[in-house]
């Protein structure tokens, strides 16, 4: 195993998810390359910082069964079904980023009095480092084997203020084929956010003509009635025409036919 196969196997091999054969390669390479030594240990050190974070939550929107959560937690593998292939994470950039903030914050107090049109094009090219930084983090968590880890990630567009087409279309395939349902309710709390995006639109009602999770039709109608999108209207028809549909859907869709014409 060379250098640049270690450096994108880091985060694997610390969290124990590569297979053994590659555990073992990854085990001799480190035991004679002293410079993946280090980053496997600056790695270790980010990592730790990360669980000292309380693990996420659903919000209160985001309801689900918990034995539910549980059984699927413990038998969930990794899919690929509708997905394209992840690219790998850059996790030296990341670490270059991080230092160039935090060289940042530590001389900003130091030079704040002087704030010319240098000095803040540099701040602003930083913040947007920073920006890319948590979205590209929170990309590669949308694809941890822990249901909990990926809510987080889900959870963490609450920070980005205006996420870019990879984003979404993250969101918008956590909200299409996650196979736990909490993760993909919290996929529709934050594309709730971004109302105005056609694309967002588009996800929510194909969402309503596949989803058969009753909570996350419940939340998906209620978006389609906020934004007064009327092609929900003829999915709607057919949660009411199904007779698998549980009434109380059933009378949220009826409302919501009745709201939309």
């Amino acid at each position: 195993m060379k250098c640049n196969e270690v450096e994108n196997k880091i985060i694997p091999f610390l969290e124990g998810d590569l297979d053994t054969q590659q555990e073992i390669a990854m085990k001799e390479h480190l035991a004679s390359c002293e410079q993946c030594q280090r980053q496997v240990a600056e790695t270790q050190q980010m990592l730790e910082v990360f669980n000292e974070v309380e693990d996420a939550v659903p919000s209160d929107r985001v309801r689900g069964n918990f034995i539910e959560f549980l059984e699927e937690e413990k038998s969930l593998q990794r899919y690929t079904i509708g997905r394209k292939e992840t690219k790998e994470f850059p996790w030296k950039m990341a670490f270059q980023i991080a230092a160039s903030v935090l060289i940042l914050i530590a001389g900003y107090a130091w030079g704040s009095f002087q704030k010319g049109s240098e000095n803040d094009a540099q701040i602003a090219e930083l913040r947007l480092e920073a920006t890319q930084l948590k979205q590209d983090m929170m990309l590669a968590m949308l694809d941890n084997r822990s249901v909990s880890k990926r809510i987080q990630a889900v959870n963490y567009t609450e920070d980005i203020a205006a996420p870019d087409e990879e984003v979404l279309e993250a969101l918008i395939d956590r909200l299409h084929f996650d196979g736990n349902v909490n993760v993909r309710l919290a996929a529709v709390e934050a594309l709730s956010r971004y109302s105005e995006n056609e694309k967002v639109k588009d996800a929510f009602i194909k969402s309503l003509t596949n989803e058969t999770n009753p909570n996350i039709q419940i939340a998906v109608i209620q978006f389609l009635v906020d934004v007064q999108e009327k092609r929900a209207l003829a999915p709607m028809q057919k949660l009411l025409e199904h007779t698998e549909t549980p009434n109380f859907v059933k009378d949220r869709a009826n409302e919501g036919i009745i709201t939309l014409m």
